[in-house]
């Protein structure tokens, strides 16, 4: 009994033994999980949506997306006095559809419920009243 004990000890040492050096040889057994990833990206949109917000003249879109759950939020930001909630919305949407064509998604699913925020920029001199539209969403293939 000992040594069949001793026997599928030394078996199961050598199998190790065997898959760490596959391992190591491997570089695509290296990262298994790799594909994982678990950072968020920000990418700033260029703005080719004028034709959906035609009163704001100056939008920052930013999109924040992380690749493992497909999860994105977009910031739309203008002057207040230009900012209409229709106008950020339509070019949310347009953004979205854009950004599941080139991404390969085909749905995509709100998260939360859009936010608009008023603040004053303090980075500029001029200490404009800003307005952002927040929209929360993730994306399904």
């Amino acid at each position: 009994m000992k040594k069949i004990i001793a026997l599928l000890a030394a078996a199961f040492v050598s199998a190790a033994t065997l898959v760490c050096a596959q391992t190591a040889g491997d570089p695509t057994l290296q990262g298994a999980d790799s594909y994982a990833d678990r950072t968020t990206r920000t990418i700033n949109v260029e703005d080719k949506y004028a034709e959906l917000h035609p009163t704001a003249s100056n939008v920052k879109i930013t999109l924040d997306y992380t690749p493992l759950t497909g999860e994105v939020r977009l910031y739309y930001e203008c002057l207040a006095a230009n900012f209409e909630v229709g106008e950020a919305m339509n070019t949310a949407m347009g953004v979205f559809q854009d950004f599941a064509v080139e991404n390969g998604y085909k749905h995509y699913y709100y998260k939360a419920k859009d936010k608009t925020k008023y603040f004053r920029d303090s980075s500029s001199g001029a200490n404009l009243r800003m307005a952002r539209y927040n929209s929360y969403v993730y994306f399904t293939k």
